[in-house]
């Protein structure tokens, strides 16, 4: 009894840090901070057709404690094909660590595999290694023929293992846990079975691959032996170990319940007592250090596992000359602690049925979810034939704490029949985390000021000269003001070269501004040139983007889903006078075209010509309210009819966001036109199965161009390209009175809400099931107010039709 009472009360010390001081190791400097941020993308799945929107949520979080990183910052997001072409790019502004935004993908999007890349300006100090990256694909749909054309995968010709001794040391006449990884020429993991034998071929050990082409296996290495590992199926194939180390130490860590069990072995012919210190850091932050004397052949430590917090820590043993002896990367988590636990009022559903489901936070009585949670409801035929490959958890804990690629990290933390989360988690700290802790690199920042961690709103600079001569305007006046009712006006002055800049704007997607000047004399005979602001980073190795997340597998049942939801598309437009088209090349003979405006559809439903007299409304939602019977706005929401989802729309033919109209002045617009028929609508496909709504501008007609833009000394009027306005996702009620609507409804994502709110730590979500019967993963990720990572799944079944 006494014994264990000076136990605890000495372990109690050396928890607390009480011993840091004696047990600092040799040379060791005092911690500093390292300032350090992550982002995030929540993306609603994995696998699009074209003309198909991705969903995402941001969460901008601390390096080291995750928690949401208040006041605002700017995100910088980009879609890039893999030849390294940014198809498109959006800037959020992160409001206490959130935002939210879409891409809306082209129709004529050309298949293939693409690259979500996120960063903040101050990550851009750290490369491309910092940066948020997550793969998609996008794949037009395929009949079975056309699905039989495609290449099979092979089974790999070309191998790659690498033998990885547990601590860094390959350590005669002593046990060593040797890790192996196995991967194709594509850098995959695959299975193998193989053994080591010694230079007369007596085999040692035989091993298997145990996941992902991983394995691990145990052996002890004689004097004088040379040893050589041989896989079965590549005879070809030898692997020559280093030769065994007489004076190293052997570092073996393995998990006991509550306690992790750190064991030290070395050559059992020394019998010396040797001094080591065994230092444990978290992100650069060290959690203890302890002196230990080893006298016998192994020394084993057993270590409270609360002294350690989630995901990855490092252990470093030092001899007593502050040389490094061995190292191992260790991953905590506890796998039955549930943050948010999903809770839906069914285990199966039907067809267009409402679901109702409840959101429970678990969290401790000193936590709470101060922001907002985000839920994607997705079918299973829309993710890798592997499953979702990326989470908050595994990006956060796993990804962003490794330096190279990881193979699908999300399912290292799911339990299998024959391996636990756990023990994949610690065959990827032995494989990926062998000397590759990102943290390691970061050290080299600690204590550095960089630029970029303030970085929030945008900023505006140009030149101001004189209307004749070009002469800079020294001290003139500078002011921004609205093109519309929407914007404030800001004020500033030139310097002596006739400069000026406007810092931290707010402006929502493309806003079309008004900048006036005028010299110090207050005269307006000036000229003002506007330099666009050059904010996202265009200059990356498409190389280096590629390779940092492993390609997708896309699963057959996928192509044939999509090939199947067009199919029902397509019958349903015949079936209502109109057939579906996909992508339309217009050639040889033009479509209907009017002296004013070009149209690729005959006359439209509606057509409304705006004229001086409308100028006096707020907006062209006001506009159309007002002229347009049928049409209801209500926030970010337009419908045309009732009972459908928002109109296709179009400015000039060209498709564009409510956000975009909504700044478009009304005395910009020529005519406004309505599509309703479904004659019509068949040339835009399924884009317009809602309708569509065509803003026809003074600039897309040349004979009212000239005459509405007059020069106005003085004055510009630029278009720039501002924060993302969040979109609100479209999903349908189904009633007594729509249930049969005939409209086929295949939605892949059924429901997607980036700001779900906990009220007395409880949320209500309601949604309606498609015609789609398939199984659905319903994934729940956030931020706690103390930096918990919070990552939910639940499965839920629509098996019966309607």
């Amino acid at each position: 009894m006494l014994k264990t009472l000076l136990f605890v009360v000495t372990f109690f010390l050396f928890a607390t840090g009480f011993f840091k001081t004696e047990n600092q190791k040799p040379g060791a400097e005092n911690n500093k901070t390292i300032l350090y941020e992550k982002v995030y993308l929540h993306i609603d799945r994995e696998l699009y057709s074209p003309g198909d929107d991705v969903w995402f949520k941001s969460y901008l979080v601390s390096g080291i404690s995750h928690q949401l990183i208040p006041g605002y910052k700017n995100i910088y997001i980009q879609l890039v094909a893999e030849d390294g072409g940014v198809v498109d790019e959006k800037l959020l502004l992160s409001v206490n660590g959130t935002a939210s935004g879409d891409f809306l993908l082209s129709e004529s999007l050309t298949e293939g595999s693409y690259t979500v890349r996120a960063y903040t300006k101050y990550l851009q100090n750290f490369g491309e290694e910092s940066y948020f990256h997550k793969k998609i694909v996008v794949a037009e749909a395929k009949s079975s023929l056309e699905m039989e054309a495609i290449p099979a995968e092979k089974k790999s010709s070309a191998l790659d293992i690498a033998f990885l001794p547990e601590g860094g040391n390959f350590v005669v006449n002593a046990i060593n846990h040797i890790a192996f990884k196995a991967i194709d020429e594509t850098g995959k993991g695959i299975a193998v079975t193989g053994k080591v034998v010694d230079e007369t071929g007596n085999e040692v050990v035989s091993f298997k691959t145990k996941y992902k082409g991983m394995g691990k296996f145990i052996m002890m290495p004689q004097e004088n032996k040379k040893y050589f590992a041989q896989i079965d199926g590549f005879p070809d194939f030898k692997y020559a170990f280093e030769p065994a180390m007489p004076n190293g130490i052997a570092l073996n860590y393995k998990a006991d319940g509550g306690y992790l069990v750190f064991t030290l072995t070395r050559n059992l012919k020394i019998y010396h007592p040797q001094e080591f210190l065994l230092v444990a850091t978290h992100k650069g932050t060290e959690l203890f250090s302890s002196q230990i004397t080893m006298n016998e052949f192994q020394q084993p430590m057993r270590l409270y596992k609360g002294l350690f917090p989630p995901g990855i820590s490092q252990i470093v043993l030092y001899n007593q000359n502050g040389d490094k002896m061995a190292e191992r990367l260790v991953f905590i988590r506890n796998a039955y602690e549930k943050r948010v636990t999903i809770i839906p009022d069914k285990k199966e559903y039907s067809a267009r049925e409402k679901v109702e489901m409840i959101l429970l936070a678990l969290l401790p009585e000193n936590d709470t979810i101060l922001s907002t949670v985000s839920i994607s409801v997705v079918s299973e035929d829309y993710f890798s034939a592997l499953g979702n490959n990326q989470t908050i958890e595994s990006y956060l804990l796993l990804d962003s704490e490794l330096k190279g690629s990881i193979e699908s990290p999300a399912s290292f933390f799911v339990d299998e029949p024959d391996i636990s989360g756990d023990e994949k988690l610690d065959l990827i700290m032995m494989v990926n985390g062998w000397r590759s802790y990102y943290w390691n690199e970061l050290e080299q920042y600690a204590g550095v000021e960089l630029p970029g961690w303030a970085d929030y709103g945008l900023t505006l600079e140009g030149n101001v000269t004189r209307l004749w001569g070009g002469k800079p305007v020294d001290y003139g006046k500078v002011v921004m003001g609205p093109f519309s009712r929407n914007f404030l006006f800001e004020e500033t002055t030139t310097d002596q070269e006739g400069n000026f800049s406007f810092d931290k704007l707010y402006l929502k997607d493309s806003a079309m501004i008004m900048i006036n000047a005028e010299t110090k004399n207050r005269s307006k005979r000036t000229e003002i040139e506007l330099e666009q602001p050059l904010e996202f980073d265009s200059l990356f190795s498409a190389d280096l983007v590629n390779s940092v997340c492993p390609d997708i597998l896309v699963p057959m049942k996928f192509y044939r889903e999509i090939y199947y939801r067009q199919i029902a598309e397509q019958e349903y437009f015949k079936d209502m006078g109109s057939i579906l088209l996909g992508e339309v090349e217009i050639a040889g003979k033009e479509g209907p075209q009017t002296q004013d405006h070009f149209r690729l559809y005959g006359e439209p439903d509606h057509s409304f010509t705006v004229t001086s007299d409308d100028w006096n409304y707020a907006d062209i939602a006001d506009y159309l309210q007002t002229k347009a019977p049928g049409v209801i706005v209500t926030g970010d929401e337009i419908r045309i009819r009732a009972g459908y989802g928002n109109p296709l729309l179009l400015v000039d033919g060209l498709e564009v966001t409510w956000d975009y109209i909504k700044y478009l002045p009304i005395g910009d617009v020529d005519k406004i036109e309505i599509l309703k028929n479904s004659a019509l609508l068949a040339v835009y496909g399924s884009r317009g199965g809602n309708g569509v709504i065509n803003i026809l501008t003074k600039m897309g007609r040349p004979d009212l161009y000239t005459e509405y833009e007059r020069l106005v000394p003085g004055r510009i009027t630029p278009r720039v390209k501002g924060f993302q306005q969040p979109r609100k996702f479209y999903s349908p009620q189904y009633s007594l009175n729509n249930i049969n609507d005939p409209k086929p409804d295949f939605r892949p994502t059924l429901y997607w809400n980036p700001d779900v709110t906990f009220d007395d730590r409880e949320a209500k979500i309601e949604f309606y099931t498609s015609d789609k019967l398939a199984r659905y993963h319903v994934f729940v990720e956030g931020i706690s107010k103390r930096g918990k990572v919070i990552s939910s799944h639940h499965l839920l079944s629509v098996t019966v039709p309607r």
